[in-house]
């Protein structure tokens, strides 16, 4: 870590009547100006954590991570600091998958909260702390452990938890680094673990590192990386790609709603297996995050999506991810054609513009124009773009039910569908029991307008299978 100039910058107490914080937790031993027992470096850290905390008013927050920078009173003092708070960080992240979080997770708050600095940390505690498992690790947690860069630190590196970033070789990137400079990155690590600490009890989707996973049914587990066959999976996010980079609208339609087409059919597919062999709905959960600009018009997207292909979408808005219930495949579906809408929502978004907001037609729309312009237009296309995954959907189960029935089962697939559906509500509605339900919709008529005409721009490469519909009621959201 460079040597930068930090006396600005340093952490501030917010004690009674702008002073300084006061005495620490070791009878006043742990202020900025004195150095402290190497056996209270728990209780100094505890200390901090607990003034630095998000929700703290009052406290010495700033003293005392002054006071861990120095170190106690020891010859390798800030070492000892730097080995307490990693080991702290690792204790604090298997603190959290106790209580449901999963690696994403953990990751997307601390960088939502606080910054990249901070969840740069997080990576590496994530690392460390997952590394115990080895290849008992559930699928999903190395997938998501290798998107937000998760490795543990070098062999007999034990001070990651200070020097953020460092090298090997030379943990401060040369010299000793001074006062400031070494209070910056405890700062950044006592915010973390108040951060990590704090993180509110979760429900739990799967098992976590170490729990026995869920047995098996009809060879599929929901902890494995996805219930949808991988060249099914390829085939869609080949679609997809293409979806997103062509400039031309209809294309993209069409392309999205082959890939519906064919996410759907797999399902229809599963779905026969399932009926011959009676197996029953399995649900599980993903999260995906949600963030601003225009919040509540990503999450309708999404709970679009999720009910085009049975599932649950529920917003938990002040931890900025929805959690998504459904069956495996079913989620996977969700998963790659949100992410792909959403390219191409905000693609289309950025291209429309706004009326000319002064009184003779000329000049640039304002900005609060501007915005509302766009999150209803976001907002229109989530809903009539939902319509028509619904049709895609509907109408290629209706055709694959008919062959199934044609072949001489029968049956029809479309109640075990329908189970799915019922399955993932009652899922929602067990996690999360009190829900509230808001609706969304669009100031802008001009914003909504073009929405609908971006999102209905083509027919999805489905002649006369969708109807023209009015702007009709607007969908409720599901919100924790």
């Amino acid at each position: 870590m460079g040597k930068r100039k930090r006396k600005q910058h340093a952490p501030r107490a917010s004690g009674p009547g702008g002073r300084r914080g006061g005495a620490g937790p070791t009878g006043g031993n742990a202020g900025a100006g004195r150095r402290f027992d190497s056996r209270a470096i728990g209780e100094v850290i505890d200390g901090a954590v607990a003034a630095c905390s998000v929700h703290a008013r009052t406290g010495p927050a700033g003293e005392l991570v002054v006071a861990l920078a120095r170190g106690p009173s020891h010859p390798e003092g800030p070492a000892l600091v730097d080995r307490a708070l990693g080991r702290a960080l690792v204790d604090a992240v298997t603190g959290a998958w106790a209580r449901g979080w999963q690696p994403a997770d953990v990751h997307r708050i601390v960088e939502r909260t606080h910054g990249r600095a901070h969840a740069r940390l997080s990576a590496v505690a994530l690392g460390c702390e997952t590394r115990r498992y080895g290849d008992t690790l559930p699928i999903r947690w190395r997938l998501q452990l290798d998107a937000v860069g998760a490795e543990a630190p070098f062999d007999g590196d034990d001070r990651w938890a200070v020097p953020v970033g460092a090298e090997p070789d030379d943990l401060w990137g040369g010299g000793v680094p001074s006062i400031d400079d070494r209070a910056d990155s405890v700062r950044v690590a006592v915010e973390t673990l108040s951060l990590i600490r704090g993180l509110p009890l979760l429900p739990k989707l799967e098992p976590g590192p170490g729990e026995a996973p869920r047995r098996r049914a009809q060879g599929r587990s929901t902890g494995s990386a996805g219930g949808v066959d991988p060249r099914v999976v390829h085939r869609v996010t080949a679609l997809l790609a293409k979806a997103e980079s062509t400039t031309y609208p209809d294309e993209a339609e069409a392309l999205t709603a082959k890939a519906q087409q064919l996410m759907t059919r797999h399902a229809i597919d599963v779905a026969a297996v399932e009926a011959e062999r009676g197996g029953g709905a399995r649900v599980s959960g993903r999260r995906i995050g949600i963030d601003d600009p225009y919040a509540r018009a990503r999450v309708t997207l999404l709970s679009e999506v999720a009910r085009a292909n049975r599932c649950r979408a529920v917003w938990s808005r002040g931890l900025g991810f929805a959690t998504v219930f459904g069956d495996e495949g079913d989620l996977d579906a969700v998963e790659v054609l949100y992410t792909s809408l959403l390219v191409q929502a905000t693609r289309a978004m950025l291209a429309a513009r706004p009326p000319d907001s002064t009184a003779g037609g000329r000049g640039a729309p304002s900005g609060s124009a501007t915005r509302s312009f766009r999150q209803s237009f976001l907002v229109a296309y989530a809903h009539r773009i939902g319509d028509r995954l619904r049709h895609v959907a509907e109408a290629t189960a209706a055709d694959a039910d008919a062959e199934y029935a044609a072949g001489g089962s029968g049956g029809s697939l479309l109640p075990v569908l329908a189970r799915r559906a019922d399955a993932a509500e009652a899922a929602a509605a067990a996690a999360f029991p009190h829900v509230r339900t808001f609706s969304t919709t669009g100031r802008d008529a001009e914003g909504w307008a073009a929405g609908r005409q971006a999102a209905d721009h083509a027919q999805l490469g489905m002649e006369g299978v969708l109807s023209d519909r009015g702007d009709g009621p607007t969908r409720s959201l599901g919100a924790a």
